[in-house]
């Protein structure tokens, strides 16, 4: 099944969603957190609606191919990312929710880390320079978020952004996220 029905940024937002609910957090704001997230990105509610249909089931065999396309794809990311999770200390974490500013959208914030983060390039030498800002990208949002899980809307904006302005040729010119391994 190809990605092709969503937009890249929409697709993007399932998987960053999809490898968040796949670090399995205990904290419950967290998880408060991300499952508001997941109505804001699906656009479903849990509650069944008063026509009496629950459009939190997918209608069509296709929307649930590609639902369990992105839980494939978010689980793989994680799964990625647990060899890197040591890259990312707290000073690092802390550095982004201190140069952050409320004015912007914290692209540039996150860019600025993320460039400094892969020119460490210790734990990413066997892997494509891309492959590696994208797993530390999605690692800096899981340490931030267990950090301060009320920041969680807005750093999951702000990495979709950075991952749809900044990795989007890397991820298409592999032929999709489905072939990002």
């Amino acid at each position: 099944m190809s990605l092709e029905i969503d937009s890249f940024q929409k697709q993007t937002e399932q998987i960053v969603l999809q490898f968040l609910k796949a670090r399995n957090f205990e904290d419950l704001i967290l998880e408060e957190g991300i499952h508001e997230l997941e109505k804001e990105v699906t656009g479903f509610e849990d509650d069944i609606q008063t026509d009496g249909h629950c459009p939190s089931l997918p209608c069509h065999r296709s929307a649930a191919r590609l639902e369990e396309l992105y839980i494939d794809i978010g689980a793989r990311l994680a799964q990625m990312g647990d060899g890197l999770d040591q890259n990312i200390n707290n000073n690092v974490v802390e550095r982004f929710i201190h140069d952050i500013n409320p004015q912007e959208n914290g692209t540039i914030t996150l860019s600025a880390i993320i460039d400094d983060l892969s020119s460490q390039r210790t734990a990413i030498e066997d892997m494509p320079q891309e492959k590696g800002i994208l797993l530390l990208t999605l690692l800096l949002l899981e340490k931030i978020v267990l950090e301060r899980p009320l920041l969680l809307p807005r750093i999951f904006r702000t990495t979709v952004q950075y991952i749809t302005t900044s990795l989007q040729n890397y991820i298409q010119e592999l032929g999709g996220w489905e072939n990002l391994h």
